[in-house]
C-alpha cells in the first residue's frame, strides 16, 4: 500500500514539475524582454561617433520646436525649415575664440556644398539674449555671411535645448566691467535633418571638409 502512495506521488510530481518550470520560464522570459525593450541600448539617447569626430543619431533623435527673435527681424522657428537640413551652432556675438572659428566654418562649408547649399539653413544661437539683439545679430551675420540667420536665446527659450542637444553654457565675471563678461559654452555644432530631427553632432574640431562630406552623403541619400 505505501508503495502504491510512492508511486502516485512521483507520478503527481512528474506531471507538476513541468507545469511549474514551463509557467516560470514563461514569466522569466516575459520580464527579461520588458527589461530589453526599457533597455537605454535600444533608445537613441546616445548617437555613435566615428573617426572624424561625427556622432550619428540612427535613428534621429526627435527634439523640441523653439521660437526665437532672429536677425531677419522676424521670430523664426526651427519648424519653419521643415524639407531642409539645418546647422546650429551656440555660442554669442562677443566670443573670442570659439564663435569666430565656427562661423568661418560655416561659411568654408557652404561653399564646399556649392549648389547644395540651398538645401542647408546655418542657425547661430545665442546664449546671450541679453547683448545680442536681433540687429546686432544681423550685424554679426553680415561679417561672414548674410544668409545665415541668428537667433537670440533666452533662459526660457534655451532649456528645452539642453535636453535635446546637451547645452551648457555659463557667464565668466568681469568685476571690473560688469558688461564686459564671456560666456563658457558648448562648442559642437548640432544637424537637423529634414524631418526636424537630430541626426548629426560634430564636434568642434571636425573640420568643414568632414561636415561637407557627411552633408552632401545625406542629401544623397547616404
Amino acid at each position: 500500500m505505501a508503495q502504491k502512495k510512492s508511486n502516485s506521488n512521483i507520478l503527481i510530481l512528474a506531471v507538476f514539475i513541468p507545469i511549474v518550470l514551463a509557467v516560470a520560464g514563461v514569466l522569466i522570459l516575459t520580464v527579461f524582454n520588458n527589461r530589453v525593450a526599457e533597455s537605454p541600448t535600444d533608445d537613441n539617447s546616445t548617437p555613435i561617433a566615428n573617426s572624424e569626430g561625427i556622432s550619428i543619431y540612427n535613428p534621429p533623435k526627435p527634439v523640441h520646436d523653439f521660437t526665437m527673435p532672429a536677425s531677419t527681424g522676424e521670430n523664426v522657428s526651427l519648424s519653419d525649415f521643415r524639407g531642409k537640413l539645418v546647422l546650429i551652432a551656440f555660442g554669442y556675438t562677443r566670443c573670442p575664440d570659439v564663435c569666430p572659428t565656427n562661423m568661418l566654418e560655416y561659411r568654408k562649408i557652404k561653399r564646399f556644398l556649392n549648389a547644395n547649399a540651398d538645401e542647408v539653413v546655418f542657425l547661430f544661437i545665442s546664449v546671450d539674449g541679453e547683448r545680442d539683439t536681433p540687429s546686432s545679430l544681423r550685424d554679426y551675420m553680415a561679417l561672414y555671411d548674410a544668409s545665415f540667420i541668428g537667433l537670440s536665446g533666452t533662459d526660457e527659450t534655451l532649456a528645452p535645448l539642453m535636453d535635446d542637444y546637451g547645452l551648457y553654457y555659463g557667464r565668466i565675471e568681469n568685476p571690473r566691467a560688469p558688461q564686459e563678461y564671456l560666456i563658457d559654452h558648448t562648442a559642437t555644432r548640432f544637424l537637423i535633418d529634414k524631418q526636424g530631427n537630430l541626426s548629426r553632432v560634430y564636434s568642434y574640431t571636425t573640420d568643414a571638409r568632414a561636415i561637407t562630406r557627411d552633408i552632401l552623403s545625406i542629401l544623397a541619400g547616404g
